[in-house]
């Protein structure tokens, strides 16, 4: 899927080539010409980035920017302006602009810093994900996460089977045993206990994802 792009400029020429040239590049691009506009968008949609202009209409650049981040939204902001100021360029990165260009600008040079910034906040948005055998530990994202003998056996189950969807009954018949007196439903619980310790938003999970009418499959 194309990253998507908001670019917000109140100059349609400078729109218009940003556009084209993104466009020519696979992104899907947006636009808007107003701050108020602007920041309605990015608090209501999802963006992989926004190109941004200090000066707008109804709300600045800086304006927006210290809203977008008050609300707790990390999506990723280039400031693309023709104020220079070295003040402002160190206010806007104090407010928590990924990046600062200054008008006139290079297209290329625009491109690869638009490439370097969302590759920086993709590689920051991965979960790393270790389960050492030996030590019979987890580790996500550096931090060891505590688990109990079957959540260790149970996730082991599903790393042995990475990126392949398994059954309920596979999972209880490795993880449980053919002779246990556990009941199916105790994978279904397990799971959830699982989740709760390494999911990020259990209600959208990105590591062991359902696979309705099938089972559950191991994303990592």
């Amino acid at each position: 899927m194309p990253k998507r792009i908001l670019v917000v400029d109140d100059e349609a020429s400078i729109l218009e080539l940003i556009e084209y040239n993104l466009t020519a590049k696979g992104y899907d691009v947006d636009s808007s010409t107003n701050g108020e506009d602007a920041l309605n968008r990015i608090l209501m949609e999802k963006f992989d980035l926004v190109l941004l202009d200090q000066m707008l209409p109804k709300l600045s650049g800086i304006e927006i920017l210290k809203k977008v981040r008050a609300e707790g939204n990390s999506t990723p902001v280039i400031f693309l302006t023709a104020v220079d100021a070295e003040e402002n360029k160190i206010e806007g990165l104090i407010s928590g602009a990924d990046d600062y260009i200054t008008k006139p600008f290079s297209v290329k040079e625009l491109l690869a810093r638009i490439e370097v910034v969302l590759r920086r906040t993709s590689d920051s948005d991965k979960t790393h994900f270790a389960l050492n055998k030996a030590a019979k530990s987890l580790m996500i994202n550096g931090t060891e996460i505590p688990l109990t003998r079957k959540e260790y056996q149970l996730l082991e189950f599903l790393l042995d089977n990475k990126g392949i969807v398994v059954s309920r009954d596979q999972i209880f018949d490795n993880v449980w045993g053919l002779n246990s007196n556990s009941q199916l439903r105790m994978v279904d619980i397990q799971i959830s206990h699982l989740r709760d310790k390494i999911e990020k938003d259990t209600k959208d999970p990105q590591i062991i994802k359902t696979v309705h009418g099938f089972g559950y499959v191991l994303e990592v």
